[in-house]
């Protein structure tokens, strides 16, 4: 065998490859299956119908050779008996014949020489009688017939082979044996399976040699289409099988060219796609960092805003809260209530340009600062929290409501800033009830952490809920609740920036709740 010879398979391993030769060893294997059932049947029914020939035959035999032999049995003519005995030996299949008295003993008696020249055993025979009946004994490859020699009183017809009547009436005065060859009958068998099998082999190779041209032209579509199949997972776009016909694996070959005619026109559009889709790339980078330098270069002057608002217009408002102080102080005595009035609506201007100031600082450095995440315990930051707002204003009586235990992963800075301003909205809101209440608690909702922060304050209309994290967005007048209306919008980056979602639910008097989530483990 050469070196590049394919490798041998075995049956097997061609049989779990091969849709062909399973489906053409299937139908060998069925029609096998049939010639051997319509094989066996023809052949038992032939035995049988033999093997019933042979049988009425013995009986016949056996019925005559009695008829005949019953006037000599009664005279005793033993030389009349035995040729009634040899009259049966041109029957080929006769092996021994025996007439027997009552008693049993043999008064004639006929064994033929065995074909294959080897002594014959005579039978043993049994007497008689009384009561004894025709029957049939089964040995090894003979059948043995036994008829009993009846008395009659009146005399016998032709009938009487046929029909066992009369017996009631006679007395047993002697029997019949006959043995049979059963070998003639094996033989004729034999040579009809032989016969059979030779027909059901030639049959067989002749239908398998038919049918083989049919099972290769119907799984020879299905081969170029597995074939096919493999080239276009291969990546060959460009594969065609043959329509070799009409019918239904016709029109599923013209189905996988119309495929493989669409797959290609989508490779091609995809190529061109991928292309346009470069040289867009090579623009939107160059536009990117057109884009990217452009926001540095805004972000460096809203740094440069952001200091000049906390630093260069601090000193200004400094100035002008200290001039009107020095105003009061010298001029207090000579300024009427009008005036007066004017001079601490400046001052009270003065604070809250200030407080504004401050807000937006605060909201930078929020936007700016590293986060430096650990292990928080959230329910002592809002105890510090609200410890820090009643020495603040020791005169208010808040009922606070702690959950112990609650931790998250976040920034310690941050989440104090965060946790302050909504503590402080809702100690603001709640400043007008005497009943004021305010609780934090935590739940596990879709397997993260969500925090809230309930009071029972004034509320809101959720009409202007989307406008609630708005930079220096109010929802109440200063006059009723003061503030910059950056909290909010402080607290939302906050959590933003831990990956978390802030939202609201209230009602206008019934209070507010804020709800937050942040993560229980350091994100990825």
């Amino acid at each position: 065998m050469g070196a590049n010879a394919p490798p041998v398979r075995s049956f097997f391993a061609v049989l779990r490859t091969s849709f062909r030769a399973k489906l053409f060893t299937v139908i060998c294997l069925s029609i096998i299956a049939l010639s051997a059932c319509f094989a066996a049947f023809f052949l038992y029914n032939q035995y049988r119908s033999l093997h019933d020939k042979l049988l009425t035959e013995g009986r016949l035999m056996t019925r005559l050779l009695a008829h005949n032999a019953r006037l000599p049995l009664f005279a005793g003519n033993t030389d009349q008996l035995q040729e009634v005995v040899q009259g049966v030996t041109g029957h080929g299949t006769v092996l021994e014949t025996a007439i027997l008295d009552r008693e049993g003993h043999p008064l004639a008696h006929f064994v033929r020489q065995n074909p294959r020249n080897d002594k014959s055993t005579p039978t043993a025979f049994s007497p008689p009688g009384p009561g004894v009946e025709g029957r049939i004994r089964n040995g090894q490859d003979s059948l043995e017939f036994v008829e009993p020699i009846l008395t009659q009183h009146s005399a016998g017809n032709e009938e009487d082979l046929f029909f066992e009547g009369g017996r009631e009436s006679s007395t047993v005065i002697g029997s019949v044996h006959l043995v049979m060859d059963e070998r003639p009958l094996h033989r004729k068998v034999n040579q009809l399976a032989a016969t059979a099998l030779l027909v059901t082999a030639a049959a067989l190779v002749a239908v398998i040699g038919a049918l083989y041209p049919v099972i290769r032209g119907i799984t020879r579509p299905l081969t170029h289409l597995e074939r096919g199949v493999r080239e276009i997972a291969a990546g060959n776009k460009e594969v065609r099988v043959p329509v070799e016909s009409q019918d239904e694996l016709g029109s599923l070959a013209a189905s996988f060219n119309s495929m493989a005619e669409s797959l290609l026109q989508r490779k091609l559009a995809q190529e061109e796609s991928e292309r346009k889709i470069r040289e867009l790339n090579v623009n939107l980078e160059e536009m990117v960092r057109r884009r990217t330098a452009e926001l540095m270069a805004a972000n460096r002057e809203l740094e440069s805003f952001n200091y000049s608002a906390s630093h260069d217009l601090r000193a200004p408002l400094l100035r002008l809260r200290g001039l009107c102080q020095a105003l009061e102080e010298d001029c207090g005595d000579r300024l009427d209530g009008e005036l007066r009035d004017y001079l601490d609506r400046i001052a009270e201007v003065g604070v809250q340009m200030e407080r504004v100031m401050s807000a937006m600082s605060s909201l930078f450095r929020v936007q700016r600062r590293e986060l430096e995440l650990q292990p928080v315990n959230l329910s002592e930051l809002v105890e510090k929290v609200v410890a820090a707002h009643r020495a603040t204003e020791p005169q208010r009586q808040v009922a606070v409501s702690v959950e112990p235990g609650a931790a998250a992963t976040g920034d310690p800075e941050l989440l104090w800033v965060a946790l302050d301003n909504l503590i402080g909205n809702a100690w603001k809101f709640t400043s007008r009830r005497a009943d004021a209440r305010i609780e934090f608690g935590s739940m596990h909702q879709e397997g993260e952490l969500v925090c809230f922060i309930r009071d029972n304050g004034a509320g809101f209309n959720m009409g202007y809920a989307h406008k609630i994290f708005e930079p220096f967005h109010r929802l109440h007048g200063q006059d009723e609740f003061p503030g910059t209306g950056v909290g909010l919008a402080i607290v939302q980056r906050i959590i933003s920036r831990h990956q978390g979602r802030v939202w609201l639910e209230s009602a206008e008097g019934a209070g507010t709740t804020c709800y937050f989530t942040l993560p229980e483990r350091a994100p990825a």
